[in-house]
């Protein structure tokens, strides 16, 4: 579809619960009852209408007053959900009411969807969307897978064949088929009719045979029947007033995919209250710690011995004199024999006399003179 930039363009699928996968088993290959969505131009209203095949007729039900696309079908909740502009998602009822849930991240401009289980298959540009559509599960209305298209195919809308995977016609006419789990592409046909243009609305019909609506082509929206088991036998069915976009699903139920499941997601919870303050503890004062200079263990503690009695001080330092030469040693001399006791006696008596005697001839002469 040729799209301004900064619009999210609509086309849509409704079918009433009874409609669900409701082609009875005698019906023709190709039969259901749908529902389409159209815009005529670009940020004009969007109108819904039933479209019956395989003859094409529709029936005008309802116009709303914004743009819908990437809508599909969820037959468990009886919604239609999808992409609106600004990338918020919608829900719409079978009587066409519609429901603004709120901006979905991570959109940007998705363009195509179809609806398995409880998921939204989304095409964003190259990307595939996984969108959870389940109400009771804490990533509803978030995007929980993301898988990258093989190779660019711009399917402008898609639906599920029986083979659970997802069947589209490109802006050059050919057909693919998408598989949900893991984005791949590949070519089922190109088909001599299908001209040029957007394909904007696809449904898979009873008998795998493939609607698509080519948006504008020669003046006019053109309907053509695909049957996958011939698809060079497709041919031209109806054709309806020109419009810049247009959505169709609902014909079948499709089989379900089961993906892997969403990791969970955190919900942020509210910060607890602070603790009441509790009162400083009294200071005691303590000895001030050595700190230590080593990292070897410390000793284990002994059992403690009476102490020892204290060392005796050492004796003084001798005085500090100067340093003489030593005298030299005396000469021998002759040691003197010890005197006999008796002999000594008998010299004091003769000196004795000689003494007395002296005096006597002294005396003697002094008187003769």
């Amino acid at each position: 579809m040729n799209r301004l930039p900064h619009i999210t363009l609509a086309a849509a699928i409704l079918m009433a619960s009874g409609l669900a996968g409701a082609a009875p088993a005698a019906a023709a290959d190709g039969a259901c009852d749908a529902f389409e969505v159209y815009t005529p131009k670009h940020d004009s209203s969007s109108t819904m209408v039933r479209l019956a095949l395989p003859e094409g007729s529709a029936r005008e039900l309802r116009t709303f007053g914004n743009e819908l696309n990437a809508i599909g079908y969820a037959p468990g909740q009886n919604l239609l959900y999808g992409i609106s502009t600004r990338s918020h998602v919608v829900t719409l009822d079978p009587g066409g009411a519609v429901v603004d849930r709120g901006k979905v991240h991570d959109v940007g401009d998705a363009t195509a969807g179809a609806i398995s289980g409880s998921t939204l298959f989304l095409r964003d540009g190259s990307r595939l969307l996984s969108l959870d559509i389940n109400p009771a599960s804490p990533t509803y209305l978030t995007i929980t897978h993301v898988k990258w298209l093989s190779w660019f195919a711009d399917v402008d809308d898609f639906d599920f064949g029986p083979d659970a995977k997802l069947y589209g016609v490109t802006s050059n006419g050919t057909v693919v088929s998408i598989d949900p789990l893991h984005g791949t592409v590949k070519t089922i046909a190109r088909p001599k009719i299908l001209p040029h243009g957007t394909y904007g609305a696809i449904l898979m019909a009873p008998g795998r045979v493939l609607y698509a609506i080519n948006n504008r082509t020669g003046g006019s929206s053109r309907l053509y029947r695909i049957p996958l088991s011939a698809p060079e036998t497709a041919t031209q069915v109806a054709s309806f007033p020109a419009a810049d976009t247009t959505d169709a699903a609902g014909c079948l139920t499709p089989p379900p995919v089961i993906e892997p499941p969403a990791p969970p997601r955190s919900i942020p919870l509210p910060p607890p209250p602070p603790p009441a303050p509790i009162p400083p503890p009294p200071r005691i004062s303590s000895p001030p710690r050595t700190p230590v200079t080593t990292t070897t263990p410390r000793p284990q503690p002994v059992r403690q011995q009476p102490p020892a009695p204290p060392p005796s001080p050492p004796p003084p330092p001798p005085p500090r004199t100067t340093h003489k030469p030593p005298p030299s040693p005396p000469k021998p001399v002759a040691a003197e024999a010890p005197p006999d006791t008796a002999k000594k006696r008998r010299w004091a008596l003769t000196t004795l006399i000689l003494v007395l005697g002296a005096g006597a001839a002294v005396a003697a002469t002094v008187r003769n003179r």
